[in-house]
């Protein structure tokens, strides 16, 4: 369709002009006003006094390698910090953010009719886009990230995503991050390159899932001196598990009100927390992580007995290590498979999907029976 372009502005800097005389360069961000809103992203402009004879051909966009379910926030803690809280609000955000973000894909959730699946590309992408939202008020929650798998056409064989990784480090920790990431991340070192100023230059090829939670872990491990990039690469033959870093169980709360220094600094020897005194806390929120495996039941909020004895030790100073603090993009690799993140334009919590101690025991307990069962069958074939 044609339409007549009502101003033409460029970006310079961080603000944006009128382009005066009206002529772009190679290399210039411009704007068109007057523009259709038929025009998508890929297609071709061109005036109607000098028309080009073919359209451009549009670089095919990489494809979602992972997906989350987006949702209203039902903890007990809804509605308090947010002003958008309702799930059709959330839905109808995440399709506008399609307009302008062509490498999302929003679709309706068949399983749950209140959830809405979102696509995306790592989770950086979809820590950007839920820091937006709760910046705009919204409260909503997030499942664990799903890797997109598919089937091979001609031998039926489950494929996923690979992705080209290219880790630039200090030469002492190249041996560190070969290992994070050859070992139960399954990726494979293709090429490694030192030079004279003490860098190397590692690529790596490697399945999608093995980058969940990579970043902060390796981030830690090499002093913060490894840059990361990674792009989709193809999808091939399914991997297998994958391990993803540390297997250390959660300190799961199992009472409501505020943590307290008193009961916060009993707790630190049990692993790292991630509250400070002050902060509400409710059933099955995880406030940290337990030193051992498995999850552990705790009680953040007990309050230090009265009594009129004075001794030294009972008046003695607390000291307390100041909480781990997570990004959004961080808490989405770190998550378990049965927990969720609770988002709100003031806080972000992570907790169970179900806050239930008791149904998340008999569900354990199920697994485990389950599990056993598979184990026993496969010993006897």
């Amino acid at each position: 369709p044609s339409s007549s372009v009502t101003g033409l502005f460029v970006n310079r800097g961080v603000s944006r002009a009128s382009l005066e005389p009206a002529v772009a360069s190679a290399g210039d961000i411009v704007t068109l006003a007057g523009i259709p809103e038929s025009m998508k992203v890929g297609d071709t402009l061109t005036s109607t006094d000098n028309q080009v004879s073919n359209a451009i051909d549009t670089p095919p966009l990489a494809p979602p390698t992972l997906s989350c379910l987006f949702g209203a926030n039902n903890g007990p803690l809804a509605g308090r910090e947010g002003t958008i809280v309702a799930s059709s609000r959330v839905r109808s955000r995440l399709i506008n953010e399609t307009d302008n973000n062509v490498t999302l894909t929003v679709e309706l959730c068949e399983a749950d009719a209140e959830k809405t699946v979102v696509f995306g590309r790592g989770e950086l992408q979809i820590g950007i886009l839920v820091e937006q939202m709760r910046r705009e008020g919204y409260e909503m929650i997030i499942t664990p990230p799903q890797i997109i798998t598919s089937t091979c056409p001609t031998t039926g064989q489950q494929l996923e995503p690979y992705e080209e990784v290219v880790v630039d480090v200090d030469s002492e920790y190249s041996g560190t991050v070969v290992n994070a990431l050859t070992g139960s991340r399954k990726g494979v070192l293709v090429e490694m390159v030192d030079d004279a100023q003490g860098k190397a230059r590692l690529k790596f090829e490697i399945p999608s899932r093995g980058l969940l939670g990579f970043g902060p872990e390796i981030a830690t491990a090499t002093r913060g001196t490894a840059v990361m990039h990674h792009m989709y690469l193809e999808d091939r033959e399914y991997a297998g598990p994958i391990g993803r870093g540390s297997d250390r169980g959660k300190l799961v709360c199992n009472e409501m009100g505020k943590a307290t220094l008193f009961a916060l600094e009993s707790l630190q020897a049990r692993g790292t927390l991630f509250v400070e005194p002050g902060e509400m806390v409710y059933p099955g929120m995880v406030i940290g992580e337990n030193a051992k495996s498995g999850d552990l039941e705790v009680n953040p909020v007990r309050a230090k007995a009265t009594s009129n004895m004075r001794t030294q030790s009972k008046d003695e100073k607390l000291y307390l290590t100041p909480p781990k603090k997570f990004s959004i993009e961080e808490l989405i690799g770190y998550m378990s498979d049965d927990e969720v993140i609770e988002v709100t334009p003031q806080s972000v919590r992570l907790r169970k999907a179900e806050l239930d101690s008791g149904v998340r025991e008999r569900a354990a307990r199920a697994k485990k029976k389950q599990m056993d069962a598979l184990k026993a069958k496969g010993g006897k074939k």
